[in-house]
């Protein structure tokens, strides 16, 4: 998918079935059940093990800014004129969804109707006790079924591409490949036994002219946390790969994490108009 901007058409699944569009596939049963295609799913949605590796990047807040341009979500400064860009790489091994792999670009955001946190602690803290949003720009997977639960049930910019991850003893590696295109390959240090608390942040998303909220937890083992890190690899001609450099990439990353062992869970979303405070 070769579309830039976080306001795009969805493009429909290429199956074996044909081209099938979400919306024609899924249904709402309740608040908390979903027919997606043919398989109910109810809350809590949950994953029982993933592994994950991410890149984090200071970028030029007006840069990021212009890529979430008709949202409502303003980027977060974590100093002033500078935002937070998160490339991730995610192995969901055992998941009420399936086995696939997913990728992300994510940026730190405000929804309509939250104050600006301080500059720098402000920001780390609101983003350690969960009180700040992650605003999705994409979200490739490599798996059809995925692709329409995420999009359907909590908005997210799913569609399938391909997702190369591995994790060695050292070092992990995640590489999003887009229309035979590199986009990115991001990599980090392996190897650490830390153990974090619970943490519970929410995912920001639009589709279909409405804004989108659903928090999620995370129980992690085995995390490495590293400052600094090796620059990633960043595509040349694919339009993703062309906004990730125009907000300055390649460059080594800020920091680096990679979680050998995490369960989430994944609750019901608040949907609301573009533009429109979230009740919480």
């Amino acid at each position: 998918m070769k579309a830039s901007g976080a306001i795009f058409e969805e493009p429909p699944v290429h199956s074996d079935k044909g081209d099938r569009y979400t919306n024609d596939i899924c249904s709402k049963n309740s608040e908390s059940s979903y027919t997606i295609d043919g398989k109910d799913i109810a809350f809590p949605v949950v994953v029982s093990d993933a592994a994950m590796l991410m890149n984090g990047y200071l970028v030029n807040a007006k840069a990021a800014q212009s890529m979430l341009e008709g949202t409502g979500f303003r980027v977060v400064e974590l100093f002033p004129g500078k935002a937070i860009l998160q490339l991730l790489a995610v192995d969901y091994k055992e998941n009420d969804l399936g086995d696939y792999n997913e990728g992300a670009i994510i940026f730190p955001a405000l929804a309509p109707g939250e104050k600006k946190p301080f500059p720098f602690f402000g920001a780390l803290q609101r983003m350690g006790n969960g009180t700040l949003g992650n605003f999705v720009y994409r979200m490739p997977v490599d798996q059809e079924f995925t692709t329409h639960a995420g999009r359907f049930i909590w908005g997210f910019p799913k569609w399938v591409s391909r997702m190369d991850i591995e994790f060695g003893p050292g070092s992990a590696r995640g590489t999003f490949i887009d229309e035979g295109e590199l986009v990115y390959s991001i990599s980090a240090k392996t190897g650490g036994n830390s153990t974090p608390k619970e943490q519970r942040a929410a995912s920001l998303a639009v589709r279909d002219g409405r804004a989108w909220k659903t928090y999620g937890t995370n129980n992690s083992s085995g995390l490495t946390f590293s400052l600094g890190g090796e620059a990633p690899q960043i595509g040349d001609s694919h339009p993703l790969a062309k906004e990730l450099r125009a907000l300055g990439l390649p460059k080594k990353p800020m920091f680096t994490v990679s979680v050998k062992s995490t369960r989430m869970t994944f609750g019901k979303p608040e949907s609301v108009d573009i533009g429109t405070p979230f009740s919480s």
